[in-house]
């Protein structure tokens, strides 16, 4: 293996995996998000990267975390039932952890995205097949928790059901799948997880709320002159999201009556 190997993401050539270690840029989130590594690690959840602290770079250096990470196009087998439930079941056993770090809050951490109410866990915030190691066809590891903030479960689910059904409109070059089969694989992962009825009917307004802050972070950043997402903006990512929005509102009715 390369001395240096770029890892791929939504950050070209700025991941680096070196031997048993990557190196990442940072944040003035980073130090609460090491905190919050060690405590699932202390708890148990092993399956997160291990923080080694900042070199004098100012780089964050992490643990590798084994297994095969997958972008947009998904490969067909990424895109079956069995893959939903799988990932559900992890998005369940790492908010049952994720959830007992509430306590510890001072409301003093910096968080790269805000906190959303009601406080129930800590969400991961881009729970998506590029953000989870898969073996064996198992879904077994989480990374990239730059987006880590205290939130609802109904947020981090929302998102993940928008990204691992995917839950997009017939145009994007991602949809891969009818409006029926998008809702019925979207209660597929519901039930696995054991989504309440009553929290099910937050499901397609979360999606978008969801979506939204997305679209207005991505405006913020580039105004800031932040280049990675100037060029997404100028390639079309976040007209992509625009489209998906107004896909899953004309289709709410429709969504809340299939969830069930």
């Amino acid at each position: 293996m390369k001395n240096n190997e770029a890892l791929c993401g939504g950050r070209e050539n700025k991941i680096f995996r070196k031997s048993d270690r990557v190196v990442r840029p940072t944040g003035d989130w980073t130090p609460y998000v090491h905190d919050f590594l060690n405590f699932l690690i202390e708890k148990g959840f092993t399956i997160v990267p291990q923080p080694f602290g900042i070199n004098e770079k100012g780089e964050e250096i992490l643990s590798f975390v084994q297994g095969a990470v997958y972008n947009d196009p998904l490969p067909e087998f990424m895109l079956q039932d069995n893959m939903i439930k799988s990932s559900a079941k992890l998005l369940r056993g790492y908010h049952e952890v994720s959830g007992t770090y509430i306590d510890k809050l001072t409301k003093e951490e910096v968080w790269m995205l805000p906190s959303v109410n009601p406080i129930e866990v800590m969400c991961h915030g881009d729970f998506a097949p590029y953000n989870v190691t898969i073996i064996e066809g198992e879904a077994t590891g989480i990374i990239d928790f730059d987006t880590l903030h205290p939130g609802p479960k109904m947020w981090d689910i929302a998102y993940a059901v928008y990204r691992w059904v995917p839950f997009v409109n017939p145009v994007n070059p991602d949809c891969s799948f009818s409006l029926e089969e998008q809702i019925r694989k979207s209660r597929l992962f519901l039930d696995t997880y054991g989504v309440k009825n009553e929290e099910r009917d937050l499901l397609p307004q979360m999606m978008v709320d969801r979506l939204t802050n997305l679209v207005n972070y991505m405006r913020n950043q580039a105004d800031e002159g932040n280049e990675d997402f100037r060029r997404n903006i100028e390639e079309g990512h976040m007209e992509v999201y625009l489209k998906d929005i107004q896909y899953i509102l004309k289709n709410e009715s429709m969504i809340l009556e299939g969830i069930k």
